[in-house]
């Protein structure tokens, strides 16, 4: 078997496969003798169907198991042979097989691009000051306090607000036709959520008990039901009851109900304090590793394939979906598709996909590894982090070869976004000249 592979461009690889007469000759000899084992033909019996009838008949597939196994056999072979990396399925192009001569095939795949690092050390990165806002801990108390009301009629003939739960009935028409999903009663809606089309919530503040009234909107052109988007709507409401939020009184009563070690409001102020520096300096460090992938990406231009942005998109969008399910929130919700949602942040994924291709790279070059020691300290942060036992969390991922793998990959590209940050030029600036 002859075997030559030509360089597309810096992620394509062509295979060129030529295997030889005999190889093939034996193949389709093997094919038509399994085939005529179960043929079944009018006239005769199973096993003993003369050759030519199998051939005029069973020919097609004889050629689609043929090539079939010929390809399966020498793809994969080749690319072990040959040190290759693919991240995709191959595209296969072939000519007509013939018996008693050679079979001439050729797979196109995606590999892992060659990085040619050029500069990587002394990287000039921008990181935001750590400047703390005070207003943060009375927002967060805010939004605690919101979360621990109550909700009680509201006093007689009170006008609807922003933030008052409102229960009502809608029966939604265009141009007079009602529409699916466009009707419910008893629905309860908090004015201001924004779960609604926009502008219907605002038409409702001010409204009574027993109102009767028409919301006008216009469906947004990106809603994800393609029949209403963009087109003007009515909707019949009638208003059945009005809530509003009773709040608690912030006090020391209150910073008990979230834990005996806060015995005064003090202490669960300073310990939100504590809390939103942490997430701050997260937040500061997220995106100062994001300035670095920047400036990799900058220094050291790399072609990714795209199958590997596929995955990262792919990725993205459950994480988002995940993220919006834990709020009570959906894709359709903010106006957007799956297809949508993909097209929106393939770039993004794409220089995600090349920031770690080129970290992978000087990762390689620096030597850099995760430690045994550096591993089990991770799993003892997991196990802290969800409240698992750590035994529990290391029999998971000693059981689990690709669970670890994916961990030991992130844990070595983490590092080595350290040690390249580490031997940056980092200036800090204030939040408002960050970029």
């Amino acid at each position: 078997m002859q075997i030559s592979v030509e360089t597309v461009n810096s992620i394509k690889k062509k295979l060129n496969f030529e295997i030889p007469a005999e190889k093939v000759s034996a193949e389709v000899d093997k094919a038509y003798a399994e085939i005529r084992k179960h043929a079944a033909i009018k006239g005769f019996r199973k096993g003993k169907v003369p050759m030519s009838l199998i051939e005029k008949h069973y020919g097609e597939k004889m050629a689609e198991d043929v090539v079939k196994n010929l390809v399966h056999e020498s793809y994969f072979k080749a690319v072990e042979e040959k040190g290759l990396n693919p991240v995709s399925y191959p595209v296969i192009e072939s000519d007509l097989l013939k018996k008693g001569e050679p079979f001439k095939y050729s797979a196109v795949i995606e590999v892992f691009p060659e990085v040619e690092l050029k500069e990587y050390l002394g990287l000039e990165v921008q990181k935001e000051q750590l400047v703390l806002d005070p207003a943060a801990v009375d927002a967060r108390l805010k939004e605690m306090q919101e979360r621990m009301a109550q909700l009680v009629p509201a006093p007689e003939g009170h006008a609807a607000a922003l933030g008052d739960f409102v229960t009502f009935d809608f029966k939604g028409s265009i141009d007079g036709v009602p529409f699916e999903g466009g009707a419910a009663e008893d629905f309860q809606l908090e004015l201001g959520s924004g779960r609604f089309i926009p502008g219907f919530e605002d038409q409702m503040v001010g409204m009574t008990v027993g109102t009767n009234s028409t919301i006008k909107v216009t469906f947004p052109e990106g809603y994800g039901s393609a029949e209403l988007a963009g087109k003007p709507a009515d909707f019949e409401i009638t208003v059945k009851e009005i809530k509003i939020k009773e709040l608690p009184e912030l006090n020391d009563d209150f910073a008990k109900e979230f834990g005996e070690e806060f015995e005064t409001l003090d202490l669960l102020k300073a310990k939100l304090a504590e809390i939103n520096q942490a997430q701050e300096e997260s937040r500061i460090n997220h995106d100062l590793r994001e300035n670095v992938f920047k400036a990799l990406i900058e220094k050291n231009p790399v072609e990714v394939p795209e199958a590997l942005v596929d995955r990262q998109v792919t990725m993205m969008l459950e994480n988002t979906k995940q993220r919006l399910a834990s709020q009570r929130m959906s894709l359709e919700m903010m106006g957007m598709t799956e297809e949508s949602y993909k097209a929106q942040f393939r770039d993004v994924a794409r220089d995600q996909v090349k920031g770690s291709v080129i970290v992978d790279a000087v990762a390689e070059k620096e030597s850099v590894e995760v430690t045994e020691e550096e591993f089990q300290a991770q799993l003892g942060q997991i196990s802290a982090q969800t409240g698992q036992p750590l035994e529990k969390v290391a029999q998971m991922y000693k059981t689990n070869e690709r669970a670890k793998d994916s961990l030991m990959a992130q844990m070595r590209e983490d590092k080595a976004v350290q040690f390249i940050t580490e031997r940056a030029k980092v200036t800090e600036v204030p939040k408002a000249e960050s970029k």
